[in-house]
């Protein structure tokens, strides 16, 4: 439970209200009950606020109060961040008791910072390195040689395979394998010959991957994750990817192996990149791009093979009049046969 005066100091926004009153959960605009305290983010949704229930509503500067009196208001500058601030004060942290499981293995020569929650049936390899703050969930495996950096939590059966690094305040969920082998074989004449996979992977720091997520060690050298990149769910990043800082990958996309991802890039759901492609910064690429060649910086693009967005639009209208466009070619065949046959 928070005091209302509290929540408006935590978001930095002007409270309109009560500021004693007790707030005890965040919900939705439409399911808000009393004791909640819910957020306006669009306008379109302000015709719910005369009946919402809520103890108290954030809003932006856009909205008018002056028929809300029924109910306490927070006035901010973006609601959206102001709600992700509010709802980390009631979130809470993410821990395991504190200490190492009698059930967990760890290996004689890993190293253990004393501040940690390892859970049962982890298993810790030799000379591996779990830094302060490091909670490990039930089943995960950590390989020979890797590094979990400062305040960093994996959840349950998370498999991170040998010389893997990775930094501080990650989030890996579970299911998701890291450092596994690269997809690389060559034929030799008579079978495909497996390329040794002799390099690592290394996750940098405030990291965010989804559940079920593949990234593959890289052949030689690295595979990279720059910091503050958040990857969805069901994500394939293949060998000596490299993608920049504080870029967005959505579920199902699948990067091939040497392949450049720029920083601030936003790949949506289902995009697929081709192997060993450069992408730029601040690319925006739609869903179900199929990304064959390098896209320049600043470019938002659409379809496969992947265009810009605007020409992928015109091409939209294109289609959608095909149908109409063959009904006029049919009758002119019509017409030009009739005339033929009456020569």
């Amino acid at each position: 439970m928070l005091l209302l005066k509290d929540i408006a100091a935590a978001v930095q926004g002007r409270l309109i209200g009560d500021g004693e009153a007790s707030v005890t959960g965040v919900s939705s605009i439409k399911d808000a009950a009393a004791g909640d305290i819910t957020f306006l983010t669009h306008r379109s949704y302000k015709r719910y606020l005369p009946d919402c229930k809520a103890t108290a509503v954030i809003l932006g500067r856009d909205i008018e109060t002056d028929r809300l009196k029924h109910m306490n208001i927070i006035v901010v500058d973006n609601p959206g961040l102001a709600y992700i601030r509010a709802a980390e004060l009631f979130l809470g942290p993410v821990k395991n008791a504190q200490g190492i499981s009698p059930l967990a293995f760890v290996a004689t020569g890993a190293h253990i910072a004393e501040d940690v929650s390892i859970a049962p049936y982890v298993c810790i390899g030799d000379n591996a390195v779990i830094e302060r703050g490091v909670t490990l969930f039930p089943f995960v495996y950590i390989g020979d040689g890797s590094v979990i950096g400062e305040d960093t939590t994996i959840y349950p059966h998370v498999t991170i395979y040998r010389n893997t690094s990775i930094g501080k305040r990650v989030a890996i969920h579970g299911g998701t394998v890291i450092g596994s082998d690269g997809f690389g074989y060559m034929w030799d004449g008579k079978k495909h010959a497996k390329i040794p996979q002799l390099g690592s992977v290394e996750i940098e720091d405030d990291v965010e991957i989804g559940a079920n997520v593949a990234i593959d060690r890289a052949s030689l050298g690295k595979t990279v994750i720059k910091k503050g990149t958040k990857i969805d769910n069901l994500v394939q990043v293949a060998h000596n990817v490299s993608i920049g800082e504080h870029s967005i990958i959505v579920a199902h996309v699948g990067i091939a192996g040497s392949a450049t991802i720029g920083s601030n890039v936003v790949l949506a759901g289902q995009v697929g990149v081709k192997d060993h492609i450069s992408i730029g910064n601040n690319v925006m690429a739609g869903g179900q791009t199929g990304i064959t060649k390098d896209v320049p910086d600043n470019m938002l693009v659409m379809g496969t093979p992947h265009m810009p967005h605007r020409e992928w639009m015109k091409l939209q209208s294109y289609l959608k009049k095909l149908p109409a466009l063959f009904e006029r070619i049919k009758k002119v065949e019509q017409k030009l046969n009739l005339e033929e046959n009456d020569d």
